[in-house]
């Protein structure tokens, strides 16, 4: 799973539209985060999630998939992302860049913040 830190990142620069099994991360009254799936309930009362968005509660937790697309579209010459045995970290790699990290989400999401943020103001 993405740490919070790089999706709350991410949210600054990709729009997201919620689905059922989407993870997010809701802050409790006490500010602790609780980890939620969205569920068909809420694909159907859509003002609940959406409500719970623009009041700044709610953090999105992109999917690997989600994340290798946004990737993919974003990439002239394509990319890999390998699991490295030496090292114990995955890897993301173009003809630009490559980054280490600890896991398949955060070497893409990484990735796909280093490209993004050299388009928007951080």
């Amino acid at each position: 799973m993405i740490r919070v830190e790089l999706a709350k990142e991410l949210a600054k620069y990709i729009p997201w539209e919620p689905k059922v099994g989407d993870l997010t991360i809701v802050y409790g009254e006490a500010g602790e985060e609780i980890i939620e799936p969205i569920i068909l309930r809420h694909e159907k009362e859509k003002k609940i999630v959406l409500s719970l968005r623009e009041v700044g509660d709610l953090v999105w937790l992109p999917r690997l998939s989600m994340l290798l697309y946004e990737l993919k579209i974003r990439t002239l010459k394509g990319f890999s992302l390998s699991f490295d045995k030496d090292t114990g970290k995955w890897c993301y790699k173009d003809d630009r860049f490559e980054i280490q990290e600890d896991s398949p989400e955060d070497a893409a999401a990484q990735a796909l913040l280093r490209m993004l943020g050299s388009k928007a103001p951080s």
